[in-house]
């Protein structure tokens, strides 16, 4: 069990480095940790000890890793998880390192691309998806180019069949155009990366849950558009989950709120905006791609 001051060595120790993070981030990370307390850090312990024991556990927890790390008035969203996946990150780069997966592709730079989106979308530093980032720290998440994968146990509720899968969880970071050639290069290189890393995981197939999969992207966007293109790839199943606050999030990084000052500049931006005005709605669909074969349509 770790304690308090185990926590303070750990952040002492913690290479902010590794995290991809941007100047303004990490200068207040490197605050906030200064001030932290010696009740901070016993919080922090325990949420350590959660996700210690997580390293390698490729199903998503069960119960709340960062109960007790609730947000306190004056400080910043998340800054007790944060400081928890800092302090734990060490152990997680060792665990890639025994399976040979290098700094650039490690999971563990998505930390700076979550304080970012968590700048951009509420205006200061802080974290909001410290749960998200359970699974990039539990050792399952890596980043081969343009997308991101992760190793997951779909359970039946879950999965197309009613049945138990292993699957390559596909995620779409906000890092430059999706070209149907980089995610093209992205899918080639996740199929021997996690056969080679991984060998004792069974994948079966390539999975992705998002917005990007609605099937009407194609009435509102060009045949040859690389949200369209991408779409194509998937064989959808189950049904669509409305999803018009999430599609918001991510186009504008706007939470909650008035849509009316919300940019119209790009054909994306107008069609959101006149769906969800005109009364429709956005879904998040699931789909699958085979493991091998051709998997683009570029």
């Amino acid at each position: 069990m770790l304690s308090a001051s185990d926590i303070a060595d750990r952040l002492a120790r913690a290479d902010l480095d590794a995290f991809d993070l941007r100047p303004d981030d990490l200068a207040d990370l490197r605050r906030e940790l200064a001030g932290l307390t010696d009740d901070d850090r016993e919080r922090i312990a325990r949420a350590a000890d959660l996700m210690l024991a997580r390293i390698g556990d490729f199903t998503m927890p069960d119960s709340p890793v960062f109960a007790g790390c609730e947000d306190e008035p004056d400080r910043p969203p998340g800054l007790l998880p944060l400081a928890a996946l800092v302090a734990t990150a060490a152990d997680v780069r060792r665990f890639h390192a025994a399976r040979r997966v290098g700094p650039a592709e490690s999971g563990l730079r998505d930390l700076g691309q979550q304080l970012w989106v968590h700048r951009r979308t509420f205006g200061g530093f802080g974290l909001h998806t410290q749960d998200w980032l359970t699974c990039p720290w539990s050792g399952a998440l890596v980043w081969l180019g343009r997308l991101q994968f992760n190793a997951q146990r779909l359970t039946g509720p879950h999965s197309w069949d009613g049945a138990d899968h292993w699957i390559l969880g596909t995620h779409i970071p906000e890092a430059g155009p999706l070209t149907p050639l980089s995610v093209d290069a992205s899918f080639e290189r996740a199929r021997g990366f996690f056969a080679d890393r991984f060998p004792g995981v069974p994948i079966e197939c390539f999975h992705c849950s998002s917005w990007l999969l609605d099937p009407s992207l194609t009435d509102v966007l060009p045949a040859d558009s690389n949200l369209v293109r991408f779409q194509r790839r998937w064989a959808l199943y189950g049904e669509g989950r409305e999803s018009n606050d999430e599609v918001v999030s991510f186009v504008f990084r706007r939470r909650g709120g008035d849509h009316a000052g919300l940019p119209r500049d790009t054909t994306l931006q107008r069609a959101v905006l006149d769906r969800i005005e005109a009364g429709g709605h956005w879904h998040s669909w699931a789909g699958t791609l085979p493991l091998t074969g051709r998997t683009g349509l570029g």
